[in-house]
């Protein structure tokens, strides 16, 4: 099989990735007020990347005989494009896992750390207010996730976008349990959480405020998004049985599509770190975090 983990990690370079997005969640973390931006951006972010699994899947389920299998030779007994939209779309199913939606276990966790950093209402709406560089980079993601039926090259860039967010994200938020509740244990907001936060019913169920995060992935284990990751990878793996077109440009298409993720979601990251910098207001706490942990965009991947 052509895809796999390896594939992707030799093709990037992930410790300057996981830096960039170390060192926003460290200096978020320095303020209540500043870790509230930095969660907004974050669930904000999230809320469409989520979104737009299904726009993906459909995409493909669309594409009814862009996937043949080779040795079926009824047109109607050929078509496998539901087959791979259905390993995309199982990220979608634990979106709602319990018919209650990551995007609401979101909004918990924000409200605590919005009552952590003791903020008033229009705080809150105040700081939640979209900026440019957020709609722009929500506007490249609705483009680069959806993928165009029909169009092999647009659903392989899509699915490689589709795979790094899954990857990413997984560690995304290991890094950020690693900064709150392992690095920071028994001060700022790891404090606030145990000593405060209860857990919060949401559609009939009760969720601690940190359970966002946990279901993601955690500094102790890997959570939905390593699944998510493996089902990405047996879709691409399933394109490359069921189309005509040599592995070799499967693979560079997924690999451009995985670069898309990667350079937008270090934009992401940078912009979160530039509003938490002006924030916190002591640029002198961390001198040189910029130019050191902030990779070149060009850089992150080397393929």
């Amino acid at each position: 099989m052509p895809f796999s983990e390896t594939l992707f990690r030799t093709s990037f370079d992930f410790p300057a990735i996981e830096q960039t997005v170390e060192a926003t969640v460290r200096l978020a973390a320095t303020h209540p007020t500043s870790l509230y931006q930095f969660f907004q951006r974050y669930t904000y972010f999230n809320g469409y990347a989520s979104s737009l699994i299904s726009r993906l899947a459909s995409s493909i389920a669309l594409s009814r005989y862009a996937f043949i299998h080779p040795d079926v030779v009824v047109d109607e007994e050929a078509d496998r494009g539901m087959q791979i939209s259905a390993q995309v779309l199982a990220a979608a199913a634990d979106e709602s896992a319990n018919g209650v939606t990551h995007r609401s276990l979101a909004q918990v966790t924000l409200k605590t750390v919005g009552d952590y950093a003791d903020l008033a209402t229009a705080d809150r709406n105040a700081l939640s207010k979209t900026p440019d560089w957020m709609s722009q980079i929500i506007d490249s993601l609705i483009h680069h996730y959806q993928g165009t039926p029909n169009d092999l090259e647009s659903l392989v860039r899509a699915m490689g976008f589709h795979t790094a967010s899954e990857i990413l994200g997984d560690r995304e938020n290991a890094l950020i349990d690693k900064v709150i509740r392992s690095d920071g244990k028994g001060v700022g907001f790891d404090a606030y959480l145990k000593d405060h936060a209860i857990p919060v019913q949401v559609e009939g169920h009760f969720y601690h405020p940190w359970c966002y995060i946990l279901i993601h992935g955690s500094h102790e284990k890997s959570g939905v998004e390593a699944e998510h990751f493996e089902c990405a990878l047996q879709a691409l793996n399933a394109t490359a049985l069921y189309c005509a077109v040599p592995e070799q440009t499967l693979v560079e298409w997924a690999i451009a599509g995985f670069s898309d993720f990667v350079q937008l979601q270090q934009r992401l990251f940078n912009e979160i770190y530039r509003e938490c910098l002006q924030r916190t207001q002591t640029p002198d706490l961390v001198p040189d975090l910029m130019p050191d942990l902030m990779p070149d965009l060009a850089t992150v991947g080397s393929f």
